[in-house]
């Protein structure tokens, strides 16, 4: 019988969550183009790996750089839109690799 390690890795819950409160909180505040945000951490959540892979991770890179290429046409639009992909993103992952279990069988 071979036993082998590998990793469980869930899904990251909480910094999309508190993503999304954050840029409700940032519309109200700052200014409403932040609400533009939120479909981009949705797609940096759902594309995201522990390891931080350029393959799966390419639909959330995009979205980074047309946030950049956005900036210099309208800055609190573009601003929102890489925001939103690169926290996303990178707090998922960083979720993910914190509450990552090893599991035997």
């Amino acid at each position: 019988m071979r036993t082998e390690k590998v990793i469980m890795v869930r899904r990251a819950r909480f910094v999309p969550v508190l993503l999304l409160v954050a840029a409700v909180l940032a519309a109200i505040v700052v200014s409403p183009w932040w609400l533009l945000s939120i479909p981009f951490v949705a797609v940096g959540n759902l594309f995201t790996a522990p390891n931080l892979n350029l393959i799966n991770g390419m639909p959330s890179y995009l979205p980074m750089i047309a946030g950049f290429i956005l900036m210099r046409f309208h800055q609190p639009s573009g601003l929102a839109v890489f925001v939103g992909a690169a926290a996303s993103f990178y707090g998922s992952a960083l979720e993910m690799r914190i509450f990552a279990k090893p599991y035997i069988g």
